[in-house]
């Protein structure tokens, strides 16, 4: 006999059906959510347990941000009741200035820099993919969030300034809308590139043609709005009529833009997908073979699966010379500085950008990381002094680019020449190798460089000398610097030739 079954019984058993999915997709958030508490923690080295570490990091947080809004607001409530109280719309405009800038900054981090492999490029995705959690969960936790935090962080900042130098005015009505536009254009632009690097498998960025136009072409808008901005901010009201016309076609432009990116991050979450960034189906079968050592060397350290730091650098270039090009006509800029105290503050530009870019760069392709390989080539029958060459030689033109950076910038930003700058950043490239084979860091899982504090303590002491450019001629310290870099890069240069004799092989057992 066949039962009879009341609709509200199968309503009951449907819900009761969907439960455990939710709970299931609940547990399995939780379940990254715990393991990357756990990987934190214990790159941190704290003694907590993951319960200890989450009220923590909640707690941190939530002092974070209260600590800053308190002193980002109080710092421009008294900038705008003390020197800028008669220029507002001139701070406006530069605030709007700098938050176009950040949100560029935002965007195109998320395309040349590590960022992009955070999910296709995590060493655990194969431990995730054995336990089973979906792929969808593992890209909020370690793709979706940590972009929306860092955007989080400028539509508040945003905010904040905003609000604290409100006016009734047009121009402040046209400097907030101008705003929302641009973050929620680089919003939808940080999100779209997050589930496209998700869903392609890790490859490392290479210089191609498409890359280098994306950074010539940010490079020239970014220019452009500074050149249209930077003239009209030495007199008030002066985006008052000027954007009025041109403004809603901006809006509609973004409008449209955005909602393209919103249609292709719906298609690149559609396609995510274990089997599709695990196994790539390509096989370069077509490569010729490197036949060159030296070009295999250059190869070799330019195709880490995390990416090429140098290609960024390369991009970074390419970005600040389509700003300048944009700038064109309010450059050069006037400094009210005197040449040897511009020379001075431009070498000190070049020494912290190099060691904001050297540490990165040895991270992933320094003699840590990379002088295993090497060793094994050299027992192969390749010259210990042609490998040591080439290495220096990637080093040292990592460092002149940095330095050329400043170079460069300040050459057609002030019309300066400063070749001390190129030389500061050879002084820094060449201690960040030397300091690394004196302290011989451990390396991590994945064979790059862990964090080390004599590393840190050997590089800040060997670039200390350039401190001597505070006390001598401009001249004089270009001279200076010219020996002390030709001493330190052949330094560097015996270092990894008798590290590379002395090292002595991993065992494998």
């Amino acid at each position: 006999m066949g039962t009879k079954v009341s609709p509200v019984a199968v309503t009951g058993q449907m819900s009761n059906a969907k439960t455990p999915a939710g709970s299931v997709r609940g547990s399995d958030y939780r379940t990254l959510r715990d393991f990357r508490a756990f990987e934190i923690a214990n790159a941190m080295r704290l003694p907590l347990t993951l319960d200890g570490f989450r009220a923590l990091a909640i707690f941190g947080s939530i002092a974070m941000i209260v600590l800053g809004t308190l002193v980002f607001a109080s710092t421009m409530a008294v900038l705008r009741d003390g020197p800028l109280r008669h220029d507002t719309a001139t701070v406006l405009n530069w605030g709007f200035l700098l938050i176009l800038y950040s949100a560029g900054a935002t965007v195109l981090t998320e395309v040349v820099s590590s960022r992009r492999l955070a999910v296709s490029g995590s060493p655990h995705l194969e431990l995730f993919r054995a336990m089973e959690l979906p792929l969808p969960q593992v890209v909020v936790r370690y793709g979706l969030l940590p972009t929306l935090r860092r955007t989080g962080i400028l539509w508040y900042s945003a905010a904040v300034f905003l609000l604290v130098f409100f006016e009734e005015s047009s121009s402040y009505l046209n400097v907030v809308v101008a705003s929302v536009t641009v973050l929620a254009f680089a919003t939808c632009a940080c999100v779209y590139c997050v589930l496209h690097f998700a869903s392609t498998p890790a490859r490392r960025i290479g210089l191609r043609w498409l890359y280098c136009l994306l950074a010539l072409i940010l490079g020239l808008l970014l220019g452009a709005a500074t050149g249209f901005l930077v003239p009209q901010l030495s007199r008030l009201d002066g985006l008052d009529q000027d954007p009025s016309g041109f403004l809603p076609a901006l809006c509609l432009l973004a409008v449209v833009e955005s909602a393209i990116l919103i249609l292709l991050s719906l298609h690149a979450w559609r396609r995510l997908s274990y089997r599709r960034i695990s196994f790539s189906t390509e096989r370069r079968t077509g490569q010729r073979a490197v036949k060159s050592f030296g070009l295999f060397v250059v190869t070799d350290l330019l195709s880490s699966k995390q990416g090429s730091v140098i290609t960024t650098i390369v991009l970074a270039w390419i970005a600040v010379v389509g700003i300048l090009l944009g700038a064109r006509g309010i450059l050069p800029l006037d400094s009210t500085l005197g040449g040897g105290d511009l020379h001075k503050s431009l070498v000190g530009i070049a020494v912290l950008l190099g060691l904001g870019v050297t540490e990165p760069t040895l991270y992933r392709i320094g003699p840590t990381a990379k002088l295993y390989h090497y060793r094994f080539a050299w027992e192969n029958g390749f010259s210990a002094t042609a490998i040591v060459v080439r290495l220096v030689g990637i080093y040292v033109m990592a460092g002149a680019a940095t330095g050329g950076f400043v170079f460069l910038g300040a050459l057609l930003a002030l019309d300066i020449p400063a070749p001390g700058a190129v030389l500061a950043g050879l002084i820094v490239a060449a201690s960040g190798v030397v300091a690394e084979s004196v302290s011989r860091p451990p390396t991590t899982t994945d064979g790059t460089k862990s964090n080390d504090v004599m590393d840190g303590l050997f590089t800040l002491l060997l670039i200390s000398p350039c401190s001597l450019i505070l006390i001598v001629s401009p001249e004089f310290s270009t001279v200076l610097l010219l020996g002390y870099s030709i001493l330190l890069i052949l330094g560097a240069a015996a270092c990894l030739h008798q590290r590379l004799l002395r090292l002595r092989s991993k065992l494998i057992l």
